[in-house]
């Protein structure tokens, strides 16, 4: 049955029970996003065990693909506790190898073994404070809870699991802790840490585990109330050693100035606040996990798509490689209009539980780059961004099992045939070139992982098209299962390319994932030759619009006032624009209540042209929607309509460089470089220097008319190429000017250069 259409027969005890509760809620300091999740909290759906082979089979209602259903355990299944919804999971393996899910119950929590995933077993259950929350983490051989209902800590004893005991060793209540939103274990260091405590301003909160049956508050980083954490021992770098907590944080119980902060709390009382990340279009900052190579971290905002901030679910991506500088460098969706709720990553893999859209298994080979490959929703029916369904997954044991918990519909068993699947990973080592000489001699290299099943070494090749045509270039086995391209000759304008590898089980996998539909591209370029040029030292007729309240572009020295200014200008010269620049008012020096636009005097974009500059954003929302935006536009008449070419949104409170290519502008242009801000309370501080026009310049030193394998031969199959172009309108035949017209002309310049040869 669909559980939301039961809710009109709830009791009237039912009713007044969720009434009161929402009450007392929304009366409270909550500090989490509490009374939306009692708002849709409908009844849980009871039901008998399912198990993989019953002659009954589960699934009926639920969508998948990719995911196979081994075993459901209904909420109302787990004996002697109160049941009436479910929350957090995680798993448990003993030394014999025996797997174990632990369930989260709103009275507690249930533990069943799931060594075969089709026949799971409940072993018990441990009673906890009555409460829509808990949490679960596993050190050693003992189980942490913690819960918003009270209690402290519990302390769950596993060392006799295998004979299907668990004991509750004691509610461990020390130096004021009751309650907590979130526990975190770091395995490697064995260290424990409280998140959303009502001790410690709600901070991340250090757990001394010298008894380890008496986890006792020591200190922590008590900046702010931090929602949960990804906590790890660092390798590598100035913090080897060190241990490095990625923390889901904001002030106002999360809700302002919410995202990203990293902290260095190896030694709990003198945590070090090392950075933090403000991205846009935030609604509140949940949780976050790093990639097993710590090079990347995926954030998940629990409130950004009910809020109507982003369209679809959206998961943010981390750089940080270097923890002390992370930088926001992309996002992934599954497409659904769910709210992301708990993601964990496995080598090459994301498992998201994403409320009402289940499950979502993404590849992850590309980090950058992630793509749904499996799915299973656990909630039948709508996909909307309401607080029901999938609450967590645990994607750990070994055999691959991986378990979910769900609020209505309590545990989930799955296996995912896509996870042994075969597949080649191919990953980028280094930048993929965007520019490339038409002599060729740029290099990119790739390394390939094979996943249940081998490569054949000779099937890599990068496929390149320019504008005569496409060919395949043969990779240098580099060893170590790196894979290198030499860039041959390249025809001017522009081109693309792809790496494609064939696995001995019979696919062909590529990178880009999606290959040749969505390529690599690469502007083709002898030389730049700078047409105009402005490092703002003299006034060469820059103009300035503005409806902001303050904050409006300035040319001069920047000032350095503070909140993110910059503290030089981009190239040395000493001069460029910032907005506002105004060390005059208390630092109080960013754009204000609209927009400040800076528009170039007239250029000339005729022909190939590279635009570039140097540009400065540091935008600090204040919470809530952030609309601020830095944006460049062009306009190839002068001024009356215009075209965006790059939009700044993440902050980068340095100076960074930028360019874009047009291709046949026109000479009355003009380039304007817009500022604004929606919020008085936001920080948007912006600057821009080094800006050029520059001609693309590209002496074409391959043969126009060698269209056709075997290159290097000229024959029939390249006279038949021709014609193929010329008809189909292709580029390729486009020989001569008037260029953009195929014509008598390029007929005659084909039949002219094919007799005399290619050199």
């Amino acid at each position: 049955m669909d559980s939301r259409r039961t809710v009109a027969g709830w009791s009237s005890v039912s009713r007044l029970a969720v009434m009161v509760g929402l009450a007392a809620v929304l009366t409270a300091s909550a500090h989490d996003e509490d009374w939306r999740k009692l708002k849709d909290r409908v009844p849980a759906v009871p039901g008998d065990i399912w198990r993989f082979g019953d002659p009954a089979p589960r699934g009926t209602g639920f969508d998948s693909s990719g995911v196979t259903l081994m075993a459901h355990i209904p909420l109302n299944n787990f004996p002697g506790i109160n049941t009436a919804s479910g929350n957090d999971c995680w798993g448990y393996t003993s030394p014999s190898g025996r797997e174990y899910a632990i369930m989260g119950l709103e009275g507690g929590y249930g533990f069943v073994e799931v060594t075969d995933p089709g026949n799971p077993v409940i072993l018990t259950t441990i009673t906890g404070p009555s409460s829509l929350w808990h949490d679960v983490k596993v050190i050693g051989t003992y189980a942490y809870g913690v819960s918003e209902g009270g209690s402290g800590v519990q302390v769950m004893d596993l060392s006799q699991i295998d004979s299907g005991v668990v004991t509750l060793v004691r509610n461990q209540q020390a130096g004021g802790h009751s309650t907590t939103h979130n526990i975190i274990a770091d395995t490697e260091a064995g260290t424990l840490y409280l998140a959303g405590a009502n001790i410690g301003n709600g901070g991340l909160v250090a757990l001394d585990l010298t008894d380890p049956t008496r986890p006792t508050p020591m200190g922590g980083w008590t900046q702010m109330y931090v929602h949960d954490a990804d906590v790890v021992t660092w390798h590598g770098g100035a913090l080897d050693g060190r241990e490095i907590a990625f923390c889901a944080a904001g002030m106002s119980g999360g809700f302002t100035s919410t995202g990203l902060r990293v902290v260095d709390i190896t030694n709990p009382s003198s945590a070090t606040t090392l950075a933090t990340v403000l991205y846009p279009n935030a609604g509140y900052c949940h949780q976050l996990w790093l990639t097993p190579d710590r090079h990347y971290l995926y954030l998940n905002d629990e409130l950004d798509e009910q809020s109507g901030f982003v369209g679809v679910t959206t998961t943010r991506i981390f750089d940080v490689s270097d923890p002390a500088n992370p930088s926001l460098v992309g996002t992934f969706s599954s497409g659904s209009p769910s709210i992301d709720h708990n993601l964990y990553t496995t080598d090459g893999f994301i498992f998201e539980a994403n409320y009402r859209s289940g499950l979502r298994v993404f590849d992850a080979a590309d980090p950058l780059h992630p793509y749904e490959i499996a799915y299973f929703d656990t909630f039948p029916g709508s996909d909307a961004a309401q607080f029901n369904g999938a609450w967590s997954v645990y994607p750990y044991f070994d055999s691959g099992t991986v378990i979910l918990s769900d609020i209505e519909r309590g545990l989930f068993i799955f296996q995912v045939p896509a996870l042994t699947a075969p597949q080649l990973l191919i990953s980028p080592e280094g930048v993929a070139p965007n520019t490339i000489s038409p002599e060729g001699g740029e290099t990119f290299a790739v390394s390939i992982t094979a996943r249940n099943t081998d490569l054949v070494p000779s099937s890599v090749v990068m496929e390149l098209t320019d504008a005569h045509g496409a060919r395949e270039i043969a990779a240098t086995d580099e060893g170590g299962g790196v894979y290198s391209f030499t860039f041959p000759t390249v025809a001017c304008g522009e081109a693309s390319y792809y790496v494609s590898a064939l696995a001995t089980s019979g696919q062909t996998f590529t990178l880009p994932a999606d290959g040749a539909a969505s390529p690599y591209t690469a502007t083709v370029i002898s030389d730049l030759q700078v047409a105009f040029a402005d490092d703002f030292q003299a006034d060469l007729g820059w103009t300035v619009t503005s409806t902001a309240v303050d904050g409006q572009w300035n040319r001069g020295v920047p000032v350095n006032a503070g909140r993110g200014d910059p503290p030089a200008d981009a190239d040395g010269s000493g001069m460029c624009y910032v907005t506002d620049n105004d060390a005059s008012n208390g630092g109080n020096s960013d754009v204000d209540s609209g927009e400040t636009v800076l528009t170039s005097p007239v250029v000339d974009l005729r022909g190939n042209v590279r635009v570039s500059y140097a540009y400065w954003l540091n935008d600090v929302p204040s919470g809530g929607l952030d609309n601020d935006a830095y944006v460049v536009e062009v306009s190839l008449d002068g001024g009356a309509t215009w075209t965006e070419m790059r939009r700044y949104e993440s902050p980068a409170p340095n100076w960074r460089l930028d360019s874009f290519d047009i291709a046949g502008g026109a000479a009355n242009s003009r380039v304007r470089f817009r500022v604004w801000d929606d919020d008085p309370q936001d920080v948007v501080e912006a600057g821009l220097d080094a800006f050029a026009v520059s001609q693309i310049v590209c002496d074409d030193v391959t043969c126009p008319v060698d269209l056709a394998e075997p290159f290097g031969v000229l024959d029939l199959a390249d006279i038949q190429a021709f014609v193929g172009a010329f008809v189909a309108g292709d580029a390729a035949a486009d020989l001569v000017a008037p260029f953009g017209v195929l014509d008598l002309a390029d007929i005659q310049a084909f039949v002219q250069q094919f007799v005399a040869g290619c050199p």
